[in-house]
């Protein structure tokens, strides 16, 4: 392990394991790409000391961007992992409304964003409560979000997409702003979602434990991992059911999707209920919650209709059943 310092944070870095995880990065051939990789080949020294200090190789990333201007501008980001974790980190400065109106609508708080070179990068928490981190970063990783709002357009070829407006540096901000208030609201909407599912699950007659993040990280890969009807299949699975870079996930795109035959509508349902249920999990698709229950039989038809999408799944993964919110999919019932 080796001890990476950077601002006020400390991390402690598995060389190996994330050189590893880079080594098997595929890297996804758009044009994006291939522009930030034509940039990764004339790195300063101070842009390549700091990917060597983590063990990252730059151009493993999928970049996200708003278009090219006419002047040639491509401001663009993307998210690195690091196998790793936090020694120390600066705590999180978060602003009300209240205070943010008091101080005439400026935010004054120091900005935790490092600058090196073409780069700004935001080492990205899971103690903070506005943390962005991508949901199909690896077990014991650490996620460092970047940002390069000074890219140029470097490719010879056309670019197939374009900035509907001139990237003046405050229309860039604007659409860095919306977003960031977007995952707040995300982040309130989601904390308002987990005190409903806690209540339902308390209504429930069995013994109950709620999952927490790594918990419920930990289970959507197990999951995907005992239903994959392949390896090969697998990663696209995983992008289907958990990432949330590119689609919208849920775990019963394994059968809308026909990666596996199962039963369908009333019969999955019938099929269902007919099951010895023991312990399972019960797990919403919708906003990543999830508890385990102690007797799954508690789970009748009239409690299962009080939530709106989930996955139910035997503590074996020997059968697993999707209610979903789509009229014309599901339910969903397989087991093996």
């Amino acid at each position: 392990m080796k001890t990476v310092r950077y601002g006020e944070f400390e991390i402690s870095v598995d060389i190996e394991k994330t050189r590893e995880y880079y080594r098997n990065y595929k890297i996804s051939d758009t044009q994006a790409n291939r522009n930030f990789a034509k940039y990764c080949e004339t790195l300063s020294d101070e842009e390549r000391e700091f990917f060597d200090a983590f063990a990252i190789d730059p151009v493993c990333c999928d970049i996200e961007h708003i278009g090219v201007s006419k002047k040639g501008d491509f401001p663009c980001g993307g998210y690195y992992f690091v196998c790793g974790e936090y020694i120390k980190f600066p705590p999180e400065q978060l602003l009300t409304i209240e205070e943010l109106t008091e101080n005439d609508f400026t935010d004054d708080r120091p900005d935790p964003r490092i600058d090196i070179g073409l780069f700004q990068f935001d080492f990205q928490c899971a103690e903070y409560a506005c943390s962005d981190i991508p949901e199909d970063m690896p077990e014991g990783f650490i996620c460092i979000r970047f940002w390069c709002e000074n890219m140029k357009w470097l490719l010879d070829e056309e670019p197939e997409v374009h900035m509907y407006e001139p990237p003046h540096f405050w229309e860039i901000r604007r659409v860095l702003k919306e977003r960031r208030e977007r995952r707040e609201q995300e982040k309130t909407d989601l904390e308002e979602a987990k005190k409903d599912f806690c209540r339902a699950v308390e209504n429930i007659h069995t013994q109950f434990h709620i999952f927490d993040k790594k918990e419920v990280r930990a289970y959507q890969k197990a999951w995907v991992d005992a239903f994959s009807p392949s390896a090969e299949s697998r990663r696209k699975i995983k992008k289907l059911c958990v990432s949330r870079r590119r689609f919208t996930p849920f775990l019963w795109h394994m059968f809308s999707y026909e990666f596996l035959p199962c039963k369908e509508k009333e019969e999955a349902r019938t099929a269902y209920f007919k099951t010895d249920r023991g312990g399972c999990v019960l797990f919403d698709n919708i906003y990543r919650l999830a508890c385990h229950l102690e007797n799954g039989a508690a789970l009748t038809p009239e409690v299962l209709d009080e939530f709106v999408d989930v996955t139910v799944t035997a503590d074996d993964f020997s059968w697993t059943y999707s209610k979903t919110h789509e009229e014309y999919c599901g339910p969903y019932f397989y087991k093996k």
